[in-house]
């Protein structure tokens, strides 16, 4: 390209114009508008003066590092120190390209050429950053910033529990590849090993590794001993990836690995040889034996078949074996005298696609029939001639009484019998083979069991034998050996006093363990005057007891009945429990004092404060909030008001007649509810004149005789007042 002079300065005039404007820092916000324009415009200004001046171009560099994460403001280095020696600049112009990062994530002052980070740095999305740096005087400064890593990151498996199977019998050193741990670091930072942590049982396993080219760590699992299904079908491996920093970074993942079945068991007999003796006279169709194998492997593997090998035995098929079962079936008619023993080769195979073979030897007997088996009759003791015993029966005692025959002669005509069940309790006794007896032969508890069941076998001596069987139950029945039990032996209930007669108050049970008449059970009350017991009355049958009349706290307020529980057997049994009952007073009583006239006499010239009288109540309320003690206090002039209120009734009745000196005496109690008492006092003064008690009383008119009324007036808490006058007499 050729410029002309003229344009040439031109041109360079505005360039320094633009260089002036563009000098100010790059991160400046009011300059951020246009910056790759005007950065075009300095390299074009920086080329052309290049040109012109026709100086040779000074091109340093300035490699520099730091860690990643670091906060933002954290100063990376200084334009200046890639400057030739003794070469210094006031201002700088920086170029990079658009997406390098540059001005984005550093902060470059133009003017000083300190470069700092504009926010945290992360290596694993950008490790390196470059641009170029160039100075008013055009030398060009090369920066690299390398961003190191640090242990920022752990090694992390795609997934977190991961299943894997393997066939057994997989020879040792046999290797599966498993998905690898990642890490976003690099270096010794990065994923370094994996170890399995828990779960490696017998040290079936191993761990090997091999660096990628791509730096990740590829694990494979690896066979370390054989596997065998049979024993252990299933392996937890706890593994983990670990990393090269201090300290380790880690990563846990569970390998659940499943051993795989493989047709490596062939089907095993539980014997060998099986033997059966059956007679010539059995039934085609008839079941003689079965044959039982087994196959430790799993699935279609384990999967066991029969068949008898025709090739080997039976070719003539007189028996026949279900495949499924096992079971030998007699196919066809036998014959004794043609032939007295079978012999079969059975063989077991499994379901496999090349299956195991296993044989077993089946010799099966065949004898001359007897063709007449013992007969028995068989009679029971009982009073009705059922098969019933009592469970008070004592050892000894007889149960039924078994005669035996058999039509055949010679040895046949020889009979065993033979008793079995009954769990011990029950014997078979005989005194010339052909009578038996059933006796008792241990203690029976009905309530333990009620039922046993017998089988009397009668075997003759032929061969083969034949057998009579027959079973029947004995019924253990009751007798009355025990009594009625109470859930618990005291009962305990709270009621309040005021209830009406017939109301509930609780429910006692009983029971028994025998049946029938033994086990009803029946209730009634032992009546005990002292307790109260006639407050109460029971239900025979249920046992729910109920209020019979009105119930006095005050006459008893723990009250104590006794109930009797008896069953209905003959004697019958009973037991006892004891109610406690505990009542809740109510205020339902008003005070009562223990006289109703009180009459005393004093002499006029008594001193004040000298106790004339003590009137007395009754106690009736026992509990908190009944009445209290009585209080009694001499005042002479504190209840005048009253005092006067007092002869004033009096004169309305006409008998105020004479003048006295009078005292007063307070009576206080105190009760919850509201029941007004009164009660009738007269008091009794000798006087000789009229004389003086005290200064603070006034001189009354005297009267033979004062009639005082006690007034209790209805509070939550009670006070009564009953005032006394002194009459001369």
């Amino acid at each position: 390209m050729v410029i002309e002079a003229g344009e040439g300065l031109k041109e360079r005039a505005n360039m320094k114009t633009a260089a002036k404007d563009f000098g100010k820092s790059v991160m400046d916000p009011l300059y951020r508008e246009g910056w790759w324009s005007r950065r075009l415009v300095l390299m074009v200004y920086v080329a052309l003066e290049l040109v012109t001046i026709h100086s040779p171009v000074v091109l340093g560099t300035l490699d520099l590092q730091l860690d990643e994460e670091q906060p933002a403001g954290t100063i990376v280095g200084d334009i200046s120190a890639g400057l030739p020696p003794g070469v210094t600049a006031s201002l700088y112009f920086i170029s990079d390209h658009e997406g390098t990062g540059v001005g984005s994530d550093l902060d470059i002052d133009e003017s000083t050429g300190i470069i700092k980070t504009a926010k945290v740095l992360d290596r694993e999305l950008r490790d390196k950053y470059n641009f170029i740096a160039v100075t008013m005087t055009g030398e060009t400064v090369e920066v690299t910033i390398k961003v190191n890593d640090i242990n920022d990151h752990a090694p992390t498996f795609p997934r977190k529990r991961a299943t894997f199977k393997i066939p057994e019998q997989t020879a040792i050193g046999t290797r599966f590849p498993l998905e690898p741990a990642v890490d976003a670091d690099q270096g010794q930072l990065t994923t370094q090993g994996y170890l399995i942590k828990d779960g490696n049982v017998g040290q079936a396993f191993t761990l090997e590794t091999r660096r990628g080219s791509n730096e990740v760590l590829y694990l494979d699992l690896v066979v370390n001993a054989i596997l065998d299904r049979e024993k252990r079908s299933t392996y937890t491996l706890s593994l983990e990836a670990f990393d090269g920093g201090s300290p380790k970074r880690t990563d846990q993942m569970t390998l659940d690995v499943a051993v795989q079945d493989i047709n490596d068991n062939a089907p095993s007999f539980n014997q060998s040889r099986y033997h059966a003796i059956i007679s010539e006279n059995l039934q085609p169709g008839s079941n003689i034996l079965q044959v039982f194998a087994t196959d430790a492997d799993e699935g279609d593997n384990g999967m066991v078949s029969y068949e008898i090998n025709r090739r080997q035995s039976d070719p003539d098929r007189y028996f026949v074996i279900d495949s499924r079962t096992g079971i030998i079936t007699l196919n066809k008619p036998l014959d004794f005298e043609m032939r007295r023993v079978h012999e079969l080769v059975v063989q077991a195979q499994d379901n496999a696609t090349q299956p195991e073979v296993t044989n077993a030897f089946v010799t099966i007997h065949v004898r001359d029939y007897n063709d007449n088996q013992p007969t028995m009759t068989i009679i029971f003791l009982s009073e009705d001639g059922t098969p019933r015993i009592s469970e008070g029966a004592q050892p000894g005692q007889y149960v039924a009484r078994i005669s035996v025959t058999d039509p055949d002669y010679g040895e046949y005509a020889n009979v065993n019998v033979s008793l079995e069940g009954g769990d011990g309790k029950f014997g078979l006794t005989t005194k010339d083979n052909i009578i038996y007896l059933i006796c008792v032969d241990q203690i029976l508890d009905r309530e333990e069991r009620d039922t046993y069941e017998l089988r009397v076998m009668a075997t003759d001596a032929g061969t083969p034998p034949l057998r009579a069987e027959s079973s029947f139950i004995i019924q253990v029945t009751d007798v009355n050996d025990n009594p009625p039990h109470f859930d618990q032996p005291v009962y305990r209930q709270v009621i309040p006093e005021v209830v009406f007669p017939g109301s509930f108050v609780l429910q006692v049970t009983a029971r028994d363990k025998d049946q029938g008449p033994n086990g009803d059970i029946s209730y009634s009350i032992l009546q005990d005057k002292g307790a109260f017991s006639n407050w109460f009355s029971i239900d025979s049958i249920t046992g729910i007891i109920t209020t019979l009349s009105q119930l006095d706290y005050e006459k008893n307020p723990n009250p104590s009945i006794t109930v009797l529980a008896t069953d209905g057997g003959k004697p019958p049994l009973s037991s006892t429990a004891v109610v406690k009952i505990v009542l809740q007073d109510i205020n339902d009583n008003e005070p009562v004092f223990e006289r109703n006239i009180y009459n005393v006499s004093i002499k006029e010239n008594t001193a004040p404060g000298t106790c004339i009288l003590e009137v007395v109540l009754a106690p009736v309320e026992r509990r908190e909030g009944g009445l209290q003690a009585a209080e009694w206090e001499m005042s002479p002039d504190k209840h005048w008001h009253e005092w006067r209120r007092q002869l004033a009734l009096l004169d309305k009745l006409g008998i105020r007649k004479h003048h006295l000196r009078a005292i007063f005496i307070l009576f206080q109690s105190k009760s919850v509810l509201n029941h007004p008492s009164s009660r009738l006092l007269s008091i009794r003064s000798h006087q000789t004149g009229k004389q003086t008690l005290g200064d603070s009383l006034p001189e009354l008119d005297c009267y033979k005789e004062c009639i005082a009324l006690v007034c209790q007036q209805p509070q939550s808490r009670f006070r009564s007042s009953l005032v006394a006058a002194l009459t001369a007499s």
